[in-house]
């Protein structure tokens, strides 16, 4: 008898599914619905009506997530797209080793800004473990971000009260050759995980190794391509 009435309720349940305007052609039937709870009984329409506003609510809500988070891209965009200005702007390697990190300091708010290139590095061989190291992580010249950085590493680009880092290579769409490395310190241990999106960063790397081989003398350059190539 109850799988009798299972069965029926189940039909019962598939028809209205099939019928969603059934109390519209029949209103009369909304008189002789209820739904009962802890709280009181309240019909049916009722019931709907709450259900409606509970799902608008939280469609505004992640409407209104996705207008914070596309205001924040442009934010970032705009940013970024001010500081490659400055960036194009620089006239020799001088100004690029001492403005291009003090303007992304600046903008971003970061704690330390290091820059190791590989022209740099190849005069100091205490350097060249940890820059091989960090080229070996950036495999594919792209960005990353992370709190769990090898010592060795941390200890190349910073001082030790940074805590999370974004490191960015500084290559040209041309070539796959790193001319350097671009590194992005916070004390703040959660602002460089590595679930961070590195889109910006990615174009930021390109665009300052563009830069940095316009700047950088033609023997130096071919140095460092031979370097890599080896």
């Amino acid at each position: 008898m109850s799988q009798e009435k299972n069965f029926k309720l189940s039909d019962f349940a598939d028809f209205l599914a099939e019928n969603p305007s059934i109390f519209q052609q029949y209103p009369e039937l909304l008189e002789r619905v209820s739904l009962s709870d802890s709280r009181s009984t309240s019909s049916l329409l009722e019931r709907q009506i709450a259900a409606l506003k509970e799902r608008l609510a939280a469609q505004k809500m992640t409407q209104a997530e996705l207008f914070q988070n596309a205001r924040e891209n442009e934010e970032i965009s705009n940013q970024f797209s001010d500081v490659i200005s400055q960036l194009i702007g620089c006239e020799n390697l001088s100004q690029f080793a001492s403005e291009f990190p003090r303007v992304l300091r600046q903008t971003f708010a970061i704690d330390q800004v290091s820059i190791k290139t590989s022209a740099s590095v190849s005069r100091r061989p205490s350097e060249t473990k940890g820059y091989e190291e960090t080229l070996r992580r950036l495999n594919g010249n792209r960005s990353m971000c992370d709190n769990r950085w090898p010592s060795q590493i941390m200890q190349l680009f910073f001082n030790d009260d940074i805590q999370s880092a974004a490191l960015v290579p500084l290559s040209t769409d041309t070539s796959n050759v790193t001319l350097g490395v671009l590194a992005l310190g916070s004390r703040d241990l959660e602002r460089y995980t590595n679930d961070l999106g590195t889109a910006h960063l990615d174009r930021l790397g390109l665009m300052a190794g563009v830069c940095l081989k316009r700047l950088q003398p033609q023997s130096v350059a071919s140095s460092v391509k031979a370097s890599s190539n080896s």
